[in-house]
């Protein structure tokens, strides 16, 4: 396990900087006592070796699930794990003492997401019919991070095979006894069931110990599905049909993959269905921007996937960061899309790379179809791993004119 957690967010290479916007300050200031409190979790925290989920998050349009964003402690823009206020309301620590909150970053803008990475489905194989939130059928506890086995026995072969769409173990041949991640979700995009297509809150119907910590509100508690609790949140965007837009989304903790972005009527349920047939085919562009506005336009790695037939060949995309971590020595899983430098004996990420590259987010060019109806409607962003049995969905309100 890698007990690493230091990171280096300075831009280090030569990047296409963009127009910087005025950083607005966090709210509320931090005793004297707290900063020692803070200091002793920080000590356990890089004494305990533990694991990390992966956790995403779309930044625009702002989805549903960040409901709670105007709510003590997420308010005012805060995410920080190591800010005491969130730590001392956190209803389930990890074995380090800490809450993991929804670290990220927004160009210049506040990353006012709440809990946004925390609505997700855990332990979930391809060809399964439902997850089992990391528990046996036995009720023993049956992790899902990393995950390299079937695990409901479904016998589903992977169909996403091709090394230079995979993000983890690419040099390995596929579906052999060395292929461990042939039964994760990215490895046959789409085809690993979901619990809710807006996410469910904590990924599982309940909480099973791991780095996971979801603070129940008035506005959702652990378990509840997205598409039921969450209330409709006006973003004021407005796409026309037939046009390139743009989304944005970042990564807290990497476990590869890879994602789509698709569109469901508001009218209509949110499920699996609804948002399969309204995937979204994406432009050519894909953009990495950093905390200090720089951004910098890179390859965009696009597939089709059985399961979504008749949809076109370019609605699933590679996640473009690598993982890396002390297991892997720290060497990238694939090449870095920017000119990085990383020093292993400081810390396990890159500026696109790593183990958490929350410094960097991932903006995508959409292609709207000219076919799609006028209308209120709900983006749907799902994100298929590769490492884990795992995947992140949310759900934003847009209108299409």
């Amino acid at each position: 396990r890698d007990c690493s957690c230091v990171r280096d967010s300075a831009i280090k290479s030569p990047l296409t900087p963009t127009t910087a916007l005025p950083l607005r300050p966090l709210e509320g200031h931090v005793s004297p006592s707290d900063v020692l409190r803070v200091a002793e979790m920080l000590i356990v925290h890089v004494a305990a070796c533990v694991g990390v989920l992966g956790h995403s998050t779309l930044l625009s349009p702002i989805p549903r699930n960040a409901v709670d964003n105007t709510l003590w402690p997420w308010k005012g823009g805060h995410w920080d794990g190591d800010f005491l206020p969130y730590n001392a309301s956190c209803e389930h620590r990890a074995a380090s003492g800490k809450c993991w909150a929804c670290t990220c970053t927004n160009g210049t803008s506040p990353c006012n997401g709440g809990q946004t990475c925390l609505w997700f489905s855990e332990g979930c194989s391809i060809g399964c019919e439902t997850c089992d939130g990391q528990l046996h059928p036995n009720g023993t506890l049956f992790p899902s991070n990393p995950n390299k086995v079937d695990r409901c026995g479904s016998g589903m072969k992977p169909t996403n095979n091709d090394p230079y769409y995979r993000t983890f173990n690419r040099d390995v041949e596929a579906m052999s006894d060395a292929d461990w991640t042939q039964h994760n979700p990215w490895r046959a995009p789409g085809a690993a069931p979901v619990y809710d297509s807006c996410g469910m809150a904590g990924g599982s119907p309940t909480w099973t110990g791991t780095q996971l910590s979801f603070i129940d509100t008035k506005n959702a508690k652990q378990g509840d599905f997205g598409s039921k609790v969450l209330p409709k949140m006006p973003t004021g965007i407005v796409w026309k049909a037939g046009t390139v837009v743009q989304a944005k989304w970042g990564i807290r903790a990497n476990h590869g993959g890879g994602y789509q972005y698709r569109l469901c009527p508001a009218g209509q349920t949110l499920d699996e269905e609804c948002f399969r047939a309204g995937a979204i085919p994406f432009g050519a562009r894909t953009v990495l921007e950093w905390s200090n506005g720089t951004q910098l336009s890179i390859e965009s790695r696009l597939l089709s996937s059985p399961i979504y037939k008749g949809t076109g060949n370019s609605t699933w995309k590679m996640n473009p960061l690598p993982y890396s971590s002390s297991s892997s020595k720290y060497v990238p899983q694939f090449d870095p899309p920017c000119h990085e430098t990383v020093d292993p004996r400081q810390n396990h990420t890159g500026l696109c790379s790593g183990q958490m590259p929350w410094d960097v987010a991932i903006i995508d060019e959409l292609a709207i179809p000219a076919s799609t109806a006028p209308g209120e409607y709900v983006l749907g962003f799902r994100w298929d791993c590769e490492e884990t049995a795992q995947i992140w969905l949310q759900c934003a309100d847009v209108t299409i004119a």
